[in-house]
């Protein structure tokens, strides 16, 4: 079976490289405003991504982006009975594989698949910091759906909302999963 799927892919990579016509490289970075959903008192706050992009072009309106990020994500809650206000800090290693189409040359619209990694997590409450880690899932599987506008000179801004599918503390009472608007600018060499 591991051969079966293996031959698959790489039968499907083949298959897109032959059909690509331009391969470009990139750099990309700018702000997340994220939340953990489904958290009590639960608020947004802001942080950063930064990473590289690959873009892949199948023809002229339809291409693949698959990107490594790094993304710190998170979310701020209120004073509550056993916490005072505080701030959970996440940060992923993040790997997006967005199918974009070009409505024109310029614009495109993206939506794909998105494997988060957990780097580190950290809860910070009544001028503590606690490493919480161990208490969270290392594994975060999202959907992201997105657009962008590339500019002649290889610069770009970008904006894509990244809503998880799976539940991000490893307890089993816990429902929280990743909800995480960006936006940013990218550069393609």
């Amino acid at each position: 079976m591991k051969k079966l799927i293996l031959f698959g892919l790489l039968a499907i990579g083949t298959m897109l490289t032959a059909q690509a016509q331009q391969v470009k490289f990139g750099v990309k970075g700018g702000l997340n405003i994220d939340k953990i959903t489904q958290t009590d008192n639960a608020k947004t706050r802001a942080s950063f991504y930064a990473g590289g992009l690959v873009n892949i072009a199948l023809n002229k309106s339809w291409a693949i982006q698959p990107e490594l990020l790094y993304s710190g994500q998170g979310t701020k809650f209120e004073k509550d009975l056993f916490l005072g206000a505080g701030t959970i800090k996440t940060s992923y290693i993040n790997i997006p594989v967005m199918v974009q189409y070009s409505i024109v040359p310029s614009f495109y619209l993206e939506a794909g698949p998105q494997l988060g990694i957990l780097a580190s997590a950290k809860l910070k409450a009544y001028d503590r910091t606690i490493d919480i880690k161990d208490s969270m899932k290392s594994i975060d599987f999202g959907l992201g759906v997105g657009f962008g506008y590339k500019f002649d000179m290889g610069l770009g801004i970008s904006g894509r909302y990244n809503f998880g599918l799976t539940k991000v503390y490893d307890n089993e009472n816990a429902k929280g999963k990743n909800s995480v608007a960006q936006i940013g600018v990218f550069y393609m060499f």
